[in-house]
């Protein structure tokens, strides 16, 4: 009886190649789910920095999809590049009749959402002034009246309160496109509105 207990216990000692399989498998596991556990915070954290998309965003992405209008966001704030040809006539600062709906669905938006502030910014290409133009001297002056066109109109016609606006030129120092291609200059004559929470800036 003794001899078979101890043979019993011998057995049990002895290594089953099946039981190292199982552990080298759960070993992989257990690292893969370490790897995949890394990644997981790592998306977290950046989730946590870049917070949720606002409501506002959300609207005005929805709206301006598929147009001329670039809706992107940076952290709490929503950026909506508008083509200088979208908002102005020819050679002129006057807000064209076709600007009408996409200025009065940015103001609708601002109109629902009055816990925001917004900052309207002017940019031009890098030619020489020429004409009318030179009465701004230089490229800051013309791309802040470009801005104050689009605040006077968004104040008067569309019902926006000036204590929510400021306007800034930023002249040529910004470009988007090439500066030596029509289509570059094209580009880089905008209007850029950024819209945040109140008190931020």
């Amino acid at each position: 009886m003794l001899a078979l207990l101890a043979l019993g216990w011998l057995g049990a000692c002895v290594p089953n190649p099946y039981d190292k399989n199982l552990v080298s498998q759960l070993d992989r596991e257990v690292l893969a789910m370490r790897e995949k556990n890394a990644i997981l915070e790592k998306r977290l954290t950046n989730c946590s920095e870049e917070g949720q998309p606002s409501e506002f965003f959300a609207q005005m992405n929805s709206i301006f999809s598929g147009t001329e209008v670039k809706v992107e966001r940076s952290g709490p704030f929503t950026i909506m590049a508008i083509p200088g040809d979208v908002l102005f006539s020819k050679n002129s600062l006057t807000i064209r009749d076709e600007a009408a709906m996409v200025l009065d669905m940015l103001s609708t938006g601002l109109e629902l959402h009055q816990d925001t502030q917004l900052w309207i910014v002017g940019h031009t290409d890098d030619r020489p002034l020429t004409g009318s133009q030179k009465r701004y001297v230089s490229h800051w002056g013309l791309s802040t009246a470009m801005a104050a066109s689009v605040l006077q109109t968004l104040t008067k016609d569309y019902g926006v309160e000036e204590t929510r606006v400021t306007v800034a030129g930023r002249g040529a120092t910004r470009p988007v496109g090439e500066g030596d291609t029509p289509g570059g200059r094209t580009q880089n004559r905008r209007i850029v509105v950024v819209v945040g929470p109140l008190d931020t800036w």
